[in-house]
């Protein structure tokens, strides 16, 4: 089983983006409410950032999860869940696999 490498440099860019997020949330929150101390607004920030990175952090295994189990119980792609069904390049590929092996039974 091959082990997940974190990119160190895309860690930081995700983490920058969201200190930019951060801090463009307090902007709007103090416009937003400009009778509200700083430090309150500077808190409300910071926590629904981190609740919206949780959240996000949830999701994201979630789908994984899913689609490992997708290709675990023999799904081609889980992608292809938007669609009816298979492509037909890839049905006549596993028609052309299954005749031969019952060609080579034979």
């Amino acid at each position: 089983m091959q082990t997940l490498r974190l990119n160190p440099r895309l860690i930081n860019k995700i983490l920058f983006a969201m200190l930019l997020l951060a801090a463009l949330a307090v902007v709007a929150g103090s416009q937003l409410a400009p009778k509200v101390p700083l430090p309150m607004v500077l808190l409300y920030s910071t926590v629904g950032v981190l609740a919206l990175g949780a959240v996000l952090v949830v999701v994201l295994i979630v789908f994984a999860t899913v689609a490992q189990w997708v290709l675990r119980k023999g799904g081609t792609d889980p992608q292809w869940f938007w669609f009816s069904g298979e492509p037909p390049g890839l049905q006549k590929l596993r028609a052309e696999a299954e005749a031969q092996v019952h060609k080579d039974v034979a």
